[in-house]
């Protein structure tokens, strides 16, 4: 039987003790992807976290909807405690309430590419066409 503690208002990976095989279906889930778990008895939906800005994948699911309320009763209540927890088998179904896109830059040549791009348009030394004079010349009093 698989546990985990209440640490946060989102369920880690790392906090999940007893059963290896929910750790590594949670962690090969795609970002926006659903799993169905019953924590502390009670059934309920958890959507994996979209993956962070550089592109890896944040090993969390955050509660969804009315699960939310429970898992927020549980982190007030019972803080730092383990809680039991079970996967529903074959619940496992892509979330069409929260789009999320991947990240641009899928490679680091795409990402060479981007920076050089963004590094050149600093090059392009722009110049005012005359000298700066006095503050008093620039603005009408």
């Amino acid at each position: 039987m698989a546990q985990t503690t209440v640490s946060d208002f989102v369920m880690w990976a790392k906090h999940i003790h007893g059963d290896a095989s929910i750790v590594d279906r949670i962690l090969g889930l795609e970002a926006g992807e659903v799993l169905s778990l019953s924590v502390d008895g009670s059934p309920g939906t958890w959507r994996k976290m979209a993956n962070g800005r550089d592109g890896r994948p944040t090993p969390g699911l955050r509660p969804v909807g009315a699960t939310a309320t429970i898992w927020r009763e549980l982190y007030r209540s019972r803080r730092g405690q383990l809680v039991s927890l079970t996967v529903a088998e074959g619940e496992l179904a892509k979330s069409p309430e929260l789009p999320i896109y991947p990240a641009l830059a899928r490679n680091e040549a795409e990402r060479q590419a981007a920076l050089e791009a963004l590094l050149a348009a600093g090059r392009q030394g722009w110049k005012s066409a005359g000298p700066y004079g006095p503050r008093e010349d620039l603005y009408d009093r």
